[in-house]
C-alpha cells in the first residue's frame, strides 16, 4: 500500500536524494522516510554497473536530456543538459570521475553565506565519512575509509590495468613544467591520478552504494508541486506534496527538494516560490517573494577535442585488437587530471573587462572567485573518441577534455507554464564572460602544446583531428582560431549548479527562505563554483544534510 503521509518526503531519487534518505533512516529507524522519485527503478537494468554503462546511459530513456535555448555565445547551438530521470539519477549515467574541488573554492562558499559549515574544514567530516578510499596509508585526517562510496585510482583498481599512453602522458605535461600533485586533496594544482567511484570494475549508484533498506520508495512519480498550510501568524508551512497525477501526500516534520538543478527551481516557482513576475504569467499563486529561484546557474563549460594516434598498431586506445585485458575495463580509459591556473597577465586582463561590462549593464559576475592560484582548467585524456560521431571506434583516435571549473558566466532556469510536465526553460549561458574565455583558450593551447609541441606528445599523436567542416588546430593557432572552434564545438560537462542558491533562495541550514518546513539538497544549493567533479561534493553536502536534519528531528 502506497504512503499517503511520512515523516519526510525527499523529492527526487538522484545521487542527493538517494544518499541524503539512508542516511536519515539509519541515523533514526524510527522516522518515516518516503523518497519520491519522477523516473523508473533501474533494478536488474546491468547497464546501470557495469563499465562504460554511464556512456551508454546518457541520452537514453534514462536520461531527461533537458534542452537550452539556442546561445548566442555558442553559434545559436541549442546544447543538452543531461540529468538522470532515475533512481539513483545522475550517478547511474555519470562516468565516474571523482574529485573535490581546491580547499580555496569551499572557503570561498563559506566566505559567501558567513558559515564556517561549508568551508573545506566544514565539509572536510563529511567528505571522509561518504568515501571508502583506495590508500589505507594515506592520511586519516584527509580521507575516509569506511564510507560507502568507493574512490580508487587506475591502477589502486587492478595492477594490470596498465594502459599505453600512461607514462607517455605523463611526460608531455612534465615537458610543460607540470608537477606531480600525489595528494589533490590540499590542492588541485599539478597531474594527478584520476581517481573514480568504481568497485571491482563495477560503477557504483547511489541507490545501491547507500542502500534504500528501510526507505520507502515511489517510483514513476512526478511531483507537481509543495502544498503549504496556512497560518494566522508566521510563515507558510510544507505540509505535502501534490503529484502530477492528482494525489497528496503528506510530511509531518519536512520536506526536502533533491530534484536536480533544473527541476528543484521549477518545483519552487510551481509551489509559488519565485519572481512574482514568472508566477503571475502563469497564473501560479505566490507563497513568497523569492526573485532568485532559478537565478546563478553555472556549469563546468568544456571543449572536447580528438587526436589520431602515430602508431594505434601498439595497442594504445580502445578498438584496437590488442586492447583485449579485462583489466583495461575496470574503469574509464584515462590515467591523469591536470588542474592548471592561468597565468596572471592572460587573467587580469581579462577580469577587468568583465568588471567594466558588469558595471555598465548592471550583470553580476563573481569576479570574486578569479585569483590565480587556483585552479580554472582541469584537463584529461580519455584513451577512446568518446563523443566523437565521425570518428571509429577502432584504436586509432583518443579524445581530450578541457573543462573550465570556475565560470564567471551565469544563466538562469524558469518556467513555461503552470504544468509539471512541461520542462523548465534553460538559459545556459555559456562562455559569456572575458575570464571564461580567456581561460578555455588558454587550457585549449596548453593541450595542443603537450600532444604537439612535446617530445614525449610528438612520439604518439600525429594531429588533431578536427570536428567536419573545420580545419585542425595546431600550436600555431590563434586566440581568435581556437576561440571560434570553442564557440562551435564547446559542451556541458554536465556538472550544472546553482540555481537555488545558499545565501539567497536558502538559508545556510538549506531551508527556502519566506517558509517552514522545506529544504533543498542537491547541486542547486551552491553559491559559487566548485572545482573538481561534483560527485565528492554532493555526497559530503548530502552528509552535512543529514546531520543537520537529524539533530533538528
Amino acid at each position: 500500500m502506497e504512503a499517503t503521509e511520512a515523516d519526510y518526503i525527499i523529492v527526487g531519487g538522484g545521487l542527493a536524494g538517494c544518499a541524503l534518505a539512508s542516511r536519515i533512516h539509519h541515523g533514526n529507524p524510527s522516522l518515516r522516510v518516503l523518497v519520491i522519485e519522477a523516473g523508473t527503478d533501474p533494478s536488474g537494468n546491468p547497464l546501470v554497473t557495469t563499465p562504460m554503462g554511464g556512456l551508454t546511459l546518457t541520452g537514453s530513456e534514462l536520461d531527461w536530456a533537458y534542452t537550452s535555448l539556442p546561445q548566442s555565445q555558442t553559434n545559436n547551438r541549442v546544447h543538452t543538459n543531461n540529468a538522470g530521470k532515475v533512481l539513483g539519477g545522475g550517478s547511474v549515467i555519470n562516468y565516474g570521475g571523482w574529485s573535490r574541488g581546491d580547499p580555496a573554492d569551499y572557503d570561498e562558499w563559506a566566505r559567501v553565506v558567513g558559515d564556517p559549515r561549508w568551508s573545506y574544514a566544514g565539509l572536510l567530516p563529511f567528505f571522509r565519512r561518504s568515501e571508502s578510499y583506495f590508500d589505507s596509508k594515506a592520511d586519516p585526517e584527509k580521507y575516509g575509509f569506511s564510507g560507502p562510496m568507493h574512490v580508487t585510482s587506475v591502477l589502486a583498481s587492478d595492477p594490470n590495468r596498465k594502459y599505453g599512453l600512461r607514462q607517455a602522458i605523463r611526460d608531455a605535461w612534465t615537458e610543460l613544467g607540470v608537477k606531480y600533485n600525489p595528494d589533490p586533496s590540499e590542492s588541485l594544482s599539478g597531474l594527478s591520478d584520476y581517481l573514480e567511484n568504481w568497485r571491482n570494475g563495477l560503477r557504483q549508484p547511489s541507490t545501491l552504494a547507500y542502500g534504500l533498506g528501510g526507505v520507502q520508495v515511489l517510483t514513476n512519480a512526478m511531483v507537481h508541486r509543495v502544498v503549504f498550510s496556512t497560518v494566522d501568524v508566521g510563515q507558510p508551512i510544507a505540509s505535502a506534496v501534490l503529484l502530477a497525477d492528482g494525489r497528496l501526500i503528506a510530511a509531518s516534520k519536512e520536506i526536502i527538494l533533491s530534484a536536480g538543478t533544473f527541476r528543484t527551481p521549477q518545483i519552487l516557482m510551481l509551489s509559488g516560490i519565485g519572481p512574482p513576475a514568472t508566477l503571475s504569467k502563469h497564473n501560479v499563486p505566490q507563497i513568497y517573494d523569492a526573485p532568485q529561484v532559478g537565478q546563478n546557474l553555472f556549469d563546468h563549460f568544456a571543449h572536447f577535442q580528438f587526436w589520431k594516434i602515430r602508431n594505434p598498431e601498439k595497442g594504445l586506445a580502445i578498438g584496437s585488437p590488442l586492447w583485449k585485458d579485462p583489466a583495461l575495463f575496470k574503469g574509464m580509459p584515462c590515467d591523469w587530471a591536470v588542474n592548471e591556473s592561468i597565468p596572471l597577465h592572460i587573467l587580469d586582463p581579462a577580469v577587468q573587462a568583465d568588471n567594466q561590462l558588469a558595471s555598465r549593464s548592471g550583470k553580476e559576475y563573481n569576479l570574486s572567485l578569479l585569483h590565480p592560484s587556483r585552479s580554472y582548467v582541469e584537463t584529461t585524456i580519455l584513451y577512446a573518441p568518446a563523443g566523437a560521431t565521425n570518428l571509429p571506434m577502432n584504436g586509432k583516435y583518443i579524445a581530450s577534455s578541457v573543462m573550465l571549473c570556475l565560470p564567471t558566466s551565469r544563466g538562469s532556469v524558469t518556467i513555461s507554464s503552470a504544468s509539471p510536465t512541461d520542462p523548465p526553460v534553460i538559459d545556459s549561458n555559456y562562455y559569456d564572460t572575458n575570464a571564461d574565455r580567456v581561460s578555455l583558450i588558454h587550457g585549449t593551447r596548453r593541450i595542443l602544446e603537450a600532444l604537439l609541441n612535446t617530445s614525449a606528445g610528438k612520439a604518439y599523436i600525429e594531429t588533431e583531428a578536427a570536428p567536419p567542416g573545420f580545419p585542425v588546430l595546431d600550436t600555431k593557432a590563434t586566440d581568435m582560431e581556437i576561440d571560434a572552434r570553442i564557440r562551435a564545438a564547446g559542451i556541458s560537462h554536465k556538472h550544472a549548479a546553482g540555481s537555488a542558491a545558499m545565501g539567497t533562495v536558502l538559508g545556510n541550514d538549506l531551508r527556502v527562505k519566506g517558509v517552514q518546513g522545506l529544504r533543498v539538497v542537491d547541486a542547486s544549493i551552491l553559491p559559487v563554483p566548485v572545482g573538481g567533479h561534483p560527485q565528492a561534493t554532493l555526497y559530503a553536502i548530502a552528509e552535512q544534510a543529514a546531520e543537520l536534519i537529524l539533530q533538528s528531528s
